[in-house]
């Protein structure tokens, strides 16, 4: 039954002209290995949107849809249905009668959602298909999101009664007034509210840093800090005492980094939060990493490539054997094209093993190993294991010293597909850099058959986006002539929808497939500029040229480009 919906639902968006019969197979050969509905796999390919799929299932069910951008829903209708059902099954109340209830659902089919909107709003419910996002946005306008002013407020209960902290550090700590204090009603409600608001704002980091008289608040949003509010210093303790608690943490020990792991529910999202506490000059400072498992698998459509090297890139990770490498600074998203690649490949025939530190999203299907120092299972230890598991493809979090770099080539001479990271500049560098480590370079050149480079740039909100033509000096950093006219560039406004004109990030790519020419100039230790000369002349498309083609596309703005591309490719 199911699979007869999923396929109506294709022959529907088929029929609209929506996609093509040849991407309806794709998709549906994708729906054997990952367990999708096919409406997801679509969705998160980038081939339809959900307004798409909101008028192709109501024509499939032949029931009515419903736009909730400008809907005004009555306070009494809000308070038939509690916010604990809104938030758990994703519904909003619309209207009421006596006798009947319309709630927007993006799952008619969910009974159990139905069934408890029938039981506490004593009501026949009538289900109207609306997208999952306009429903998330109207439940936090209907029954309301983490605020300033709320979190505003919850910091002023929470400090009011506990006095000024001085530090002593030769008396012992009173561990129970600590976790009395983490664990008052205010301190939690600050707390829950804090970490509420980050996950809403798209946030992957919070910061609590330690100043000398308060404790500052930062969000890492699309990948740049930004400053959100401070907590007065005689709450600080409370509230790093309060995040050690939830992530049963040692919360006597401050003198020492921790690191621990929280999992929440927000959405219907399950989220983890991973936790890091280092002591510095004015007390303990906590960084909370958000990871959204919902939101990490991308479709290798949706990374950023270029059509060219997303065609390359999908050659390269179904060979059978070689090397793999994703290279980039910190934070450039090489963990998750290597996840989205994996993901791509995935099927019951095939074998996939990891070794991460740590495991940052478990991912159906694959089996996932991590490092531990402490118990003495490092990488290469780890990495020795895997491969008698019988593996297909192994996936080494990152090559970091010659002897993981030794394993893991000399498991893709014999027969394995390896994937794995590895931190430089750029694709060329990622030959020096090995051969520094001490691999031999006849492994480089018989192993490695492609190496990616990649930035992430935040990507301009369609909604505010406004467009410009380029001045002289803008075409000069693009590489064109100042004589040029008529080149449209775009730059950032800032709207209700999105963060300081930017929503969401994309990958600038740089793809180098390995030649027999630069395997052959691999023998000869070269160095990084003539790997990359070579493989220019081979075709290959640089951070660069791949950053411009975004910028004139709409994609980013220039001064987005230069801060992530330009500015670092010119140090070298």
């Amino acid at each position: 039954m199911q699979s007869q919906l999923r396929t109506r639902l294709g022959d529907v968006l088929v029929a609209a002209g929506v996609i093509t019969e040849k991407q309806l197979d794709w998709a549906l050969e994708q729906q054997k290995f990952n367990y999708k509905r096919l409406g997801e796999i679509l969705l998160e390919s980038g081939l339809v949107s959900e307004e798409d799929i909101v008028e192709a299932r109501a024509l499939q069910m032949e029931m009515p849809s419903v736009d909730l951008a400008d809907i005004r829903v009555p306070d009494y209708v809000v308070r038939l249905v509690p916010e604990g059902i809104a938030r758990t099954y994703t519904v909003v109340p619309i209207y009421a009668t006596e006798d009947r209830i319309a709630i927007a659902t993006a799952d008619p089919m969910d009974v159990e959602a139905m069934d408890a909107v029938t039981r506490v709003s004593k009501r026949r419910v009538e289900p109207l298909l609306a997208s999952r996002s306009q429903i998330e946005t109207l439940i936090d306008r209907l029954y309301g999101a983490a605020t300033a002013d709320d979190i505003t407020t919850s910091i002023e209960q929470a400090s009011e009664g506990i006095s000024v902290e001085i530090d002593q550090p030769e008396l012992s700590p009173d561990i129970s007034e600590e976790r009395r204090k983490s664990e008052e009603a205010p301190v939690i409600k600050a707390v829950n509210l804090v970490l509420q608001e980050a996950i809403r704002q798209r946030a992957s980091d919070i910061h609590f840093e330690p100043r000398a008289d308060r404790m500052e608040v930062r969000y890492r949003v699309d990948g740049v800090l930004q400053h959100v509010r401070d907590i007065p210093k005689n709450l600080q303790g409370a509230v790093v005492s309060r995040i050690k608690v939830m992530a049963d943490l040692d919360i006597a020990e401050k003198r020492i980094p921790q690191d621990g792991r929280i999992s929440v529910k927000l959405n219907n999202k399950n989220i983890d939060l991973r936790i890091s506490t280092l002591p510095v000059q004015h007390g303990e400072r906590v960084v909370v990493r958000i990871l959204d498992k919902s939101g990490v698998l991308l479709s290798l459509e949706r990374l950023g490539f270029s059509a060219d090297d997303l065609e390359s890139f999908k050659y390269l990770i179904k060979r059978p054997h070689g090397i793999i490498l994703v290279t980039g600074p910190t934070g450039s998203g090489k963990t998750t094209t290597l996840y989205s690649a994996l993901d791509s490949i995935r099927s019951p025939e095939i074998n996939i093993m990891t070794v991460e530190d740590p495991i940052e999203y478990e991912l159906d299907g694959i089996n996932q190993s991590a490092v531990n120092v402490k118990t003495g299972l490092t990488f290469p230890i780890q990495l020795r294991a895997i491969l008698r598991q019988d593996p297909d493809v192994i996936f080494v979090g990152e090559i970091r010293d010659r002897e993981t770099a030794t394993i893991a080539f000399q498991a893709a001479m014999t027969g394995h597909l390896v994937f794995s990271t590895l931190h430089c500049n750029d694709a060329a560098s990622a030959i020096t850099r090995l051969t520094d480590m001490g691999v031999e370079p006849f492994l480089i050149g018989s192993s490695v058959i492609g190496i990616i480079a990649q930035r992430l740039v935040r990507t301009l909100c369609p909604r505010c986006k406004v467009a410009y033509e380029a001045t002289p000096d803008e075409l000069a950093v693009l590489g064109f002539s100042e004589q040029r006219t008529g080149v449209t560039l775009y730059k950032a406004v800032g709207c209700g929808h999105c963060s300081g004109g930017f929503i969401g990030r994309t990958a600038v790519v740089e793809l180098m497939r390995v030649t027999e020419e630069i395997r052959r100039l691999t023998l000869q230790m070269p160095t990084a500029n003539q790997v990359r000369e070579l493989a220019i002349r081979s075709g290959m498309k640089t951070l660069r040229e791949s950053a411009v083609e975004k910028v004139l596309a709409g994609v980013t703005t220039l001064d987005e480009a230069r801060r992530k591309v330009f500015l670092e490719e010119d140090q070298y």
